[in-house]
């Protein structure tokens, strides 16, 4: 896929277009890695994938994949990656943020999207840190306890290390039967910052425990797998906050973590059925 344009802000966000499909209006399609300190590149296969009009933006924020600028401490800037965020989407006109895993969950902590953002897709993330469905989805599903590998990367955050525990998270992103092409058309692929990792398990999860945004107005389209058990689609679906007229949730059968990887049609055209909405409702906006 051929980069057409690479910028960076005043917070020294990352923009990457990769992507432009002509259509009636200007839609800005902003594509948010998770991890967190997770490469937007990750995205890549999925766009690739989609033909719905709009460009195709890749964001990074600030310490995550790629964009670590060495000369600027990383501590203080977590805590902003929230403004950031905002920053970021306010530059563009008719934004749809779709943002993965912890992409997903960090706009969730920005509630002046409410007012940027001409849609929203959660894609494979959760609302809460807390819930009893993730001990429930491992027992159930008989998968390895992650504690070992989290403990070798906190005391020894390497590359070693961090590969170690991506790989002991794949039971957890992919069914067994789609674990092999996982591996080696995702995980090995990922590419991160690994001081924002180590940050994350040593105190990142303290600090962005609680979500203080729930979409009011936004259109907002969430989706899972069905065989995702890293971030399962139960805890959106059992979360009271969520049950809005502007929110919808969608289950991808026999998907995981990566839902581009098993059913790229069916991503698709569940984005391309959000789209068309949005672009209605744009259309009788501006008819009005």
């Amino acid at each position: 896929m051929t980069l057409l344009k690479s910028l960076y802000d005043e917070n020294h966000t990352r923009f990457q277009l990769v992507k432009s499909v002509p259509g009636k209006s200007v839609f800005n399609w902003l594509f948010l890695p998770g991890g967190p300190g997770v490469d937007s590149n990750c995205f890549l296969s999925l766009i690739d994938t989609m033909n719905v009009p709009g460009n195709y933006w890749l964001i990074d924020l600030i310490f995550n994949g790629t964009n670590e600028p060495y000369d600027i401490p990383s501590n203080a800037i977590y805590k902003k990656w929230g403004d950031f965020l905002i920053d970021a989407v306010q530059k563009f006109e008719n934004p749809i943020l779709i943002g993965h895993s912890f992409g997903g969950y960090l706009p969730l902590f920005c509630p002046q999207l409410e007012d940027s953002l001409k849609g929203f897709v959660i894609l494979n993330s959760i609302p809460t840190l807390h819930s009893d469905l993730f001990a429930k989805c491992a027992r159930e599903n008989n998968l390895p306890p992650l504690s070992d590998a989290q403990s070798s990367f906190i005391e020894e955050p390497t590359l070693e290390t961090i590969n170690a525990l991506y790989m002991s998270e794949v039971p957890y992103f992919f069914s067994h039967e789609n674990r092999v092409q996982g591996i080696e058309k995702i995980v090995k692929k990922l590419t991160y910052c690994i001081p924002t990792e180590h940050w994350w398990y040593k105190e990142g999860a303290q600090i962005y425990s609680k979500i203080t945004w729930v979409p009011d107005k936004t259109p907002t389209l969430i989706i899972g797998g069905s065989d995702d058990f890293i971030t399962p689609l139960g805890v959106f679906e059992e979360d009271a906050r969520f049950k809005r007229a502007n929110i919808k949730i969608v289950t991808l059968q026999k998907a995981g973590h990566f839902p581009w990887l098993e059913h790229p049609d069916v991503l698709n055209a569940t984005l391309t059925d959000f789209f068309n909405a949005l672009e209605g409702k744009s259309a009788q906006v501006s008819r009005t």
